[in-house]
This record gives C-alpha cells, sequence and structure tokens, in this order.
C-alpha cells in the first residue's frame, strides 16, 4: 500500500512537471481545434511543462490516472527488494520520461507508430499501432518495467535455501488471520465466486499450518 501511495505521489510530480508536456505538449490536444499538421512526426513534445498554456486540466487528470496505474504494474514486483527512495525515484522517472515518450509514439497524432498520423509510414499499408484500452502503452510498458527490475534486483533473499544439494522454495508463514477474513468479506462485494472461494481455502491452509 505505501507503494501504491509512492506512486500516487511520485507521479503526480513528475507528470505534472514534465511527462504531460513530453506526451502532449507541442500537439493537438482532443476537443481542441487543429493547429498542428499531423502528418509529421515528433519524438516528444517541447511546451506545456507545468501544464502552461493548458486550459484541458480534466484531460492532464485523466492521462494521469494512466501514467500512475502506469507505475503501480511494478509495485507487486519490486515488493520488499528495494528502499522506499529509489522506488519514488523510479516512479517520477517513468512517469515523467519513459511513460510519456510511449504515450507519444502511439497515441499522439504527432507520433511515428500512432495509427492517427497522416503520414504513417511504419508498414507497407500505412496502418499504425492500434491500442486497446491502454493494454500496450500502459501496462506492456508496466510489464516490461517490471521485468527488467526482477532481473536487475534477482530474488528476494532469503526466499529459496539450499537443502542436500537442491534449491527450495521456503514457505513464507501467513500474516493476520483477522485482516484475511475481513478482506474475504469485502470481497464479497467485488469479485466473483470463484474468487472469494480461493481467497476463503487459502485464508483455511493458513490457518491449518499455523
Amino acid at each position: 500500500m505505501m507503494k501504491n501511495l509512492l506512486d500516487a505521489c511520485g507521479a503526480s510530480l513528475g507528470y505534472y512537471s514534465v511527462g504531460f508536456a513530453f506526451a502532449w505538449g507541442s500537439s493537438n490536444l482532443p476537443g481542441q481545434q487543429s493547429t498542428v499538421d499531423s502528418s509529421s512526426t515528433s519524438f516528444i513534445g517541447t511546451t506545456n511543462f507545468f501544464l502552461t498554456e493548458t486550459d484541458e486540466k480534466a484531460f492532464f487528470l485523466f492521462q494521469y490516472a494512466f501514467a500512475a496505474t502506469s507505475a503501480t504494474v511494478v509495485a507487486g514486483t519490486l515488493a520488499e527488494r528495494c528502499q522506499m527512495v529509489a522506488y519514488l525515484c523510479y516512479s517520477v522517472f517513468l512517469t515523467s520520461f519513459v511513460y510519456p515518450v510511449v504515450v507519444r509514439s502511439i497515441w499522439n497524432t504527432e507520433g511515428f507508430l500512432s495509427s492517427h498520423n497522416d503520414d504513417n509510414s511504419i508498414s507497407d499499408v500505412g496502418v499504425g499501432v492500434i491500442d486497446f484500452s491502454g493494454g500496450l502503452v500502459v501496462h506492456v510498458t508496466g510489464g516490461l518495467t517490471a521485468l527488467i527490475a526482477a532481473y536487475i534486483l534477482g530474488p528476494r533473499k532469503g526466499r529459496f535455501v539450499e537443502v542436500d544439494g537442491k534449491w527450495k522454495c521456503r514457505d513464507f508463514p501467513g500474516h493476520s488471520v483477522a485482516l484475511k477474513v475481513s478482506g474475504l468479506r469485502n470481497a464479497a462485494h467485488f469479485y466473483q465466486l470463484e474468487d472469494i472461494l480461493l481467497i476463503f481455502f487459502g485464508s483455511c491452509k493458513t490457518i491449518l499450518d499455523s
């Protein structure tokens, strides 16, 4: 939960200061009159830093939510593996540069991969990348970042132990059973039956093992 909070804070700083400008600066924002040639391409935007000369504040908030989501994808991968300061630095860097560059390339009309670019030439038929509901821009960006981070950090210390010359996974003891039962009660309002059963039997196993 703390890492998700850091994502929200770090993403707000990074995306507000330069991220939004890199992704959408010097381009046509949705709902605005076209002022930029949609056949041109650019790597990053060069205007609208700190939301200067930007009237579409609601659009910024909408895009910030996607940026923060991309950063939170990595939270589970880095859980208990890195210091909070390092994680905050990663969150700011991802939302201020890495993610905006991907957004610029695919969602922006000036992106060299964008299907909205009139002069797209990445293929013989002139069809750009069509991103479905952020599956590529948001989740693949976060997923690849998580994969790279996991490779750099390596396995959790103490997670695997060597027994008789073989590496075995060490069982982690369960946490608060009361909180698990409370979570099961809350899950009934949001999840389907199979998800509830999975949580229920997992909690039962923890109780029996303890």
